[in-house]
C-alpha cells in the first residue's frame, strides 16, 4: 500500500502514490481537521453503505478485491482506498467535497488515535 497519511492542526492530507492514485484517478486529499466529525478504525465489512454510492465516477471497483475513487453523488459523496484489507480508516466529514473518506491504510488504530488527538 503506498498511501500516506499526515496531519497537522488545520489539516489531514492524504496522498496516493502508484497504482492507488492511478486507480483512485486523485493522487491527494487535504481535508481541514474542523470538518472531521468522525475517526474510527473499523472492520471492512462492518461499513454501512452510503446513500446513493452505487454510482462510480471517477474511479475503479474489482468485487472483493478493490474500490478506489470517488463514489455517489453531492451531498453524498465519498472517497474509496481500499485493498482487501480487513481493517480500515474511515473519515466522516461535513461541508465538504466528500461526506466519507474510506482508506486501506496501514495500522488504521494508530492513524485513527492520532486524527482524533489532532480534532479534540
Amino acid at each position: 500500500m503506498s498511501i500516506k497519511l499526515s496531519t497537522d492542526p488545520q489539516t489531514v492530507h492524504v496522498r496516493l502514490g502508484g497504482i492507488e492514485g492511478v486507480l483512485a484517478i486523485k493522487s491527494r486529499l487535504a481535508i481541514p481537521t474542523q470538518l472531521i466529525t468522525g475517526v474510527e478504525a473499523i472492520d471492512r465489512t462492518a461499513i454501512p453503505p452510503g446513500e446513493g454510492t452505487w454510482l462510480r465516477a471517477p474511479g475503479t471497483h474489482i468485487p472483493g478485491l478493490v474500490r478506489h475513487g470517488s463514489y455517489g453523488q453531492p451531498p453524498h459523496r465519498e472517497f474509496w482506498a481500499v485493498f482487501r484489507p480487513k481493517r480500515v480508516l474511515v473519515l466522516a466529514i461535513r461541508d465538504w467535497e466528500y461526506t466519507r473518506v474510506v482508506l486501506g491504510i496501514s495500522d488504521p488504530d494508530l492513524h485513527a488515535s492520532a486524527i482524533s488527538a489532532t480534532i479534540a
